[in-house]
């Protein structure tokens, strides 16, 4: 049986956070405890990608078989501050085949990827541009993913 995968995407900066804090750990519980999901993809950029690698850590608490990974949009260069705080929250890494990429499009090819491998997508995503907008209607295209819009709801 395939292991179900939620991937996240949303704005760099939220306003309200408790209310979205609030809505995006009920949709993950319900994702756990009705759709199986065991697996989260997250690209840990932003405000939204952080609230949502530390909304899954503290869940481990009660759900401690869920799995956590930072997907790469290019390797780091060498292990920093950040990359040593970030990787305290996450199972692993995973790196997607698309090195050859420019590294001004690396983040939305990752995007695409999480997208492309996995089940649901839960999204924050307030207004039609910049990068999250774009990884929710290319979502959107996909027939395979069911998306929850947390800032919609």
């Amino acid at each position: 049986m395939k292991t179900k995968v939620c991937c996240f995407a949303g704005h760099a900066n939220i306003y309200n956070q408790d209310n979205v804090i609030e809505k995006l750990k009920k949709e993950i519980i319900n994702l756990i405890e009705n759709e199986e999901v065991i697996t989260f993809y997250s690209g840990g950029k932003g405000a939204f990608d952080w609230l949502c690698a530390h909304t899954v850590d503290e869940l481990r608490k009660d759900y401690p078989f869920i799995k956590s990974y930072w997907i790469l949009s290019y390797m780091p260069k060498e292990k920093d501050e950040y990359t040593e705080r970030i990787s305290k929250i996450f199972d692993d890494t995973v790196y997607p085949d698309i090195e050859k990429t420019p590294l001004r499009f690396a983040i939305s090819k990752r995007n695409e990827w999480m997208i492309n491998n996995s089940d649901f997508l839960i999204a924050y995503v307030e207004h039609s541009w910049g990068g999250a907008a774009k990884t929710f209607e290319y979502a959107q295209k996909k027939k395979h993913i069911k998306i929850i819009n947390i800032a919609q709801n």
